[in-house]
Parts: C-alpha cells; sequence; structure tokens
C-alpha cells in the first residue's frame, strides 16, 4: 500500500522540472499509471517522475546544483564553525589584570543571534524585495558572491534553474540559520573549554550609568527560560554588584579583587544564554524555516510548466478519439431471438475479461465504474489450467466483458459452459465491448453475432449485457 504523504526535495523538483521540458507522456499511459499506483497526486508525481527519468541523457540539473551546494555548504559550515571558536576564545582572553566584559559576550553570543533572526523574519514578511535588502546585512550574502568567482560555481549556471524570487530567498534562510547554529556552536564551545581550563574572572562594565538592579532586572529577564529548574544559572543582586568593573588605570577595583572567587558564578548564565537564545532558538527558526521552503516548494512544483496537465490525465478516464485500425466486422442477416439488457448492475462477485490485457481492464474499469469484488484477465495468453483455477474459485454473480467485434470462438464458448456448470455461479453477464472510439459501445451487428451465438447456451443463469 502506497503512503498517503511524499516528501518534496530540491533534487525531486529540479528532476520534474528538466523531466516535464522533455516529456510528459500520454494520457492513456498517465491514466494506467495513475489506476496502478492508486495514491495521491504528490506521490504519483515523485512515482512518475522515478519512472520516467531515465529518459533525461545529459546530467541531471539537480546533480550539479546539489553539488554545488554541498560544497558551499561544507566549505560556509566549517569556516563558521572555526571562526565562532575562536571568536569566543578572544572574547574570553584573560591575562588575570583586567576581567572579561560580560556585556561584550552577551553582545555577541544573545544579542547578535537575535538581531539576526530579526532580521530573517523581517525578510519573510516584507516580500522579495525586502528580503534581498535586508539579505545585504548578512555576511553569507558577500560570501557567495566571493564564491561565484572561484572555478567550481562556474559549473552551474544558477540563472537557468528554475527557482523563483520567492524560492531562493527560503533556500537563503534556512542556509543563514544553519550558519548561524555553527557559529554559535563554535562560541559556546569555546566558552565550555575555557571555563573548564582556566580560571576565569567576569564582571560587567559600561560607559552608560547602568544601575546594578537595573541590570540583575533586565538579566532575570533574560534567564526566564531557565531560571525554574537551574536557579544558579541566574546572576544575583550580589553578583552584579561586586562584579561592577570600573576601570581606573591598570588597577582592579578592592571589592573585586576581595570576591575574585565569585567572579567565576557568570559562566553558568552565559553557557544557558548562548545554548538557550543562540542554539536552541536557533533550531527552532531552522525547523520553522525549513518548514516554509517544504511549503513553497510545493507550491513551485504544481505550477510547473506541464504538471497541471500531468494531474489533470492522472485523474480524467482515457477514451480515445481514434481508432488505431478499422476492424472488419461480420454481416448477419438474421436476426437472433434473444434479447440484451441495457444495465449493468451495481456490483458484481468477479469481473472477468476475455482476451483483454491488464492494463485495458484497468481503463474499462475506470470508464464503467463498476464495482467488482475481484477481477481477472481470461483466454488469450493464460493457460487452460490457469483458466481452469480461476472458474473454480468464482461464485455469485459473474461479469464478462468480451470485445464486440471478434465473433465468438470455440474456446470462449468452452470456457463460458465451464463458467455455467459451476454451482457457485449464480448470474453470469456476457458484456460484448466495442472499441475506446466508440465509447466502448458495440455495434449492433456485431451484437447481432453474439446474441445468436449465446442463443444456442441452454442455461438460466446467462443473460446479455448491451451497453
Amino acid at each position: 500500500m502506497q503512503k498517503k504523504s511524499s516528501n518534496i526535495t530540491l533534487k525531486s523538483y529540479l528532476d520534474l522540472a528538466q523531466l516535464l521540458k522533455k516529456y510528459k507522456g500520454k494520457h492513456e499511459d498517465n491514466r494506467l499509471f495513475a489506476l496502478t499506483q492508486k495514491s495521491e497526486e504528490l506521490k504519483l508525481l515523485s512515482l512518475w517522475q522515478e519512472k520516467n527519468l531515465y529518459r533525461i541523457n545529459e546530467e541531471l540539473d539537480s546533480s550539479k546544483y546539489l553539488h554545488y551546494l554541498t560544497l558551499l555548504t561544507s566549505l560556509f559550515g566549517i569556516v563558521l564553525l572555526v571562526f565562532g571558536f575562536f571568536t569566543g576564545f578572544a572574547l574570553l582572553s584573560y591575562s588575570g589584570t583586567e576581567p572579561v566584559n560580560v556585556i561584550y559576550l552577551l553582545l555577541v553570543m544573545v544579542g547578535l543571534p537575535l538581531f539576526s533572526m530579526l532580521l530573517s523574519l523581517f525578510s519573510l514578511f516584507t516580500g522579495n524585495r525586502g528580503a534581498n535588502f535586508f539579505n545585504h546585512f548578512s555576511p553569507l550574502y558577500y560570501l557567495e558572491k566571493i564564491i561565484d568567482f572561484l572555478p567550481f560555481a562556474k559549473n552551474i549556471n544558477l540563472s537557468s534553474l528554475p527557482f523563483s524570487a520567492t524560492l531562493s530567498k527560503w533556500i537563503f534562510l534556512q542556509r543563514l540559520q544553519l550558519f548561524s547554529f555553527l557559529f554559535a556552536l563554535g562560541l559556546f564551545s569555546a566558552l565550555v573549554l575555557t571555563v573548564i581550563s582556566k580560571d576565569i574572572a567576569f564582571a560587567w562594565s559600561s560607559t552608560l550609568e547602568v544601575n546594578p538592579i537595573s541590570f540583575q532586572y533586565m538579566l532575570g529577564l533574560l534567564a526566564t527560560p531557565w531560571q525554574t529548574f537551574f536557579p544558579s544559572a541566574v546572576p544575583t543582586l550580589e553578583l552584579v554588584e561586586i562584579s561592577h568593573y570600573f576601570r581606573l588605570g591598570d588597577k582592579l577595583d578592592t571589592t573585586m579583587v576581595q570576591n575574585a572567587d565569585k567572579l567565576g558564578a557568570w559562566w553558568k548564565f552565559l553557557a544557558m544564554a548562548t545554548l538557550t537564545y543562540a542554539l536552541v532558538l536557533r533550531l527552532l527558526f531552522w525547523f520553522m524555516i525549513r518548514l516554509g521552503l517544504n511549503a513553497q516548494l510545493k507550491k513551485e512544483l504544481l505550477a510547473l510548466s506541464g504538471v497541471k496537465k500531468l494531474l489533470k490525465e492522472f485523474s480524467t478516464p482515457f477514451v480515445s478519439t481514434q481508432s488505431v485500425k478499422q476492424e472488419k466486422h461480420l454481416e448477419v442477416k438474421e436476426e437472433a431471438s434473444i434479447s440484451a439488457s441495457e444495465t449493468l448492475s451495481d456490483a458484481y462477485a468477479s469481473l472477468l475479461a476475455w482476451n483483454y490485457a491488464e492494463k485495458t481492464l484497468l481503463l474499462l474499469q475506470d470508464h464503467n465504474k463498476i464495482k467488482a469484488s475481484n477481477m481477472a484477465v481470461v483466454g488469450g495468453r493464460n493457460s487452460f489450467s490457469q483458466d481452469q483455477a480461476l472458474v473454480d474459485g468464482l461464485k455469485g454473480k459473474i461479469l464478462l466483458y468480451v470485445k464486440a467485434w471478434e465473433p465468438p470462438t470455440m474456446d470462449f464458448m468452452d470456457f463460458l459452459a465451464d463458467i455455467l456448470a459451476n454451482k457457485n455461479v449464480k448470474v453470469v453477464e456476457v458484456c460484448p465491448l466495442g472499441t475506446a472510439s466508440g465509447n466502448y459501445s458495440s455495434k449492433k451487428s456485431d451484437m447481432e453475432v453474439w446474441l445468436k451465438k449465446l442463443e444456442q447456451v441452454d442455461s438460466e443463469k446467462l443473460e446479455v449485457i448491451d451497453v
């Protein structure tokens, strides 16, 4: 059983766009494919693409683009992780003569991530022009411009890809969240390693007149997410007061020197602030961007040239407008005494098709909408033992499709006799069908041939249907 969902990726989107430029299939084949798969439309598109992707002879656009994207992401990811790591060490450098300023760390570890996410929100809700403007505030924008001049970037023409401005915006924002997360991870790693390996004294200092009580209140607000389960990571008013640093030449305040052992307690707050606002919040933001990208990919995929027509052919029953070849029919001068009903029953225990292909049976079933518990093709390439085994398992009311333009053969009459001889079979309705060009309606002359032949069968179970 097929799953009722489909995961749309950049690869599947690019592959389908490239495939539809070369091949869209025929209505009969597409409808038959939909009948055999029985999935929702996005899953059908994915399966149809996988089935026909071999028709593209040249290199896939998705392979070139994803290679470029993976290389770019790996390069930027490593650079930003290392850059964040060394930035953290630089901010935490401690010579023993002056403490590490907590405000510097908060600006980089909390302020910068929040500002970055705020710009991303502005990009989302100000349209493509607004996004293009706010992207200029991101170093990633300029790094990509530099990368475009490198040799490996010239192997792919990004302008030829079917990316709208909106989709490009979502892709950019998703990668921005990833790179920002890696930079913050480098900062966090540097903080943890430095605290483990060194005895650091933290303090806070600002040229602005900041009251310790107001500063502690602001820190308490920042610590709201973890203050209930990790209260020791919330700076107390005492810690804020004794760590207020005033630079007077090269000397430290006497109070700070006397409480030097307490100044290291800041690291818990800094670690939780970085973990909460720069890492966890960034992951949540990345997940939100990911959902938005998937939704936009779905819109872009359904808007591709040829997709609407393909989906319509998936859902519309196929009826040929012209016959492949003209059939020769027998002329009958005598009218048969047996009559034919024009109405099919609501439901059948089994639906059989004599000398039909399985895919044609699916199209017939799709056209006539017959409810049947079991369907099977008989005659044709089937062996006698296969047909006999099928006949032995029949019961209830049976509908038997036959080709109206082909006169009944002895093989068919023997097969029909075997069905009628089955005690479990209650009724057998023989339905001669015409060609697809005639909407499967049989010609009068063909029907007369069948009626004249079937009237020779002496059975109350037998009925004839002329649709």
